[in-house]
């Protein structure tokens, strides 16, 4: 019963989940108090159908944002923290996260929140393929991406570090311009 009660509840909440795809120009939106920037890596060797990201509001990025190679996502979000739920490659095979805090991230008011690169690489041939999931820090190449096609946003916004663990790179690297 407890299973069955868990399903239905993950089905209604899937349901509640809004797409959201990469903004596709340099324009900093006019963001309200209560929100920030996501920016995440996706890097995968094959196309993925989606990714779950619950938080304050559900959402998952879609296929148009994750085809096989690499790619950064930028995308408005209301503050607060998400945790990365489910990964989807197509309509038969998905991978679920662990409940584990190296899924979770924090969006900050009004700043660009850096998360992490996702790492998905699959071996194998259709019904025997394996999976190796990560999402690690990558800060320096988060930062040459928004100086390379964010420049506007990057000079309006902080970014900061808001995934796993403690990153102070952002900051060291602002200080050391300041100084310039």
């Amino acid at each position: 019963m407890r299973y069955l009660m868990l399903t239905v509840l993950a089905v209604f909440l899937s349901a509640c989940a809004k797409p959201v795809t990469s903004l596709s120009a340099d324009e900093d939106k006019q963001l309200t108090n209560e929100s920030g920037y996501l920016l995440i890596g996706v890097s995968t060797n094959r196309n993925i159908k989606s990714i779950s990201i619950s938080g304050p509001k559900n959402i998952f990025l879609t296929h148009k944002d994750l085809k096989a190679g690499t790619k950064y996502i930028l995308t408005d979000l209301p503050s607060g923290t998400y945790t990365i739920d489910k990964i989807r490659y197509n309509n038969f095979w998905t991978d679920e996260t662990i409940d584990d805090d190296a899924w979770s991230f924090d969006i900050q008011d009004q700043k660009v929140s850096y998360v992490g690169n996702l790492n998905i690489y699959s071996e194998g041939f259709y019904w025997f393929t394996s999976s190796h999931v990560e999402l690690i820090n990558s800060a320096s190449e988060a930062l040459v991406f928004m100086e390379e096609y964010y420049p506007n946003i990057l000079s309006k916004r902080e970014l900061i570090y808001g995934g796993f663990g403690e990153d102070d790179f952002f900051q060291y690297i602002g200080k050391y311009n300041e100084a310039k």
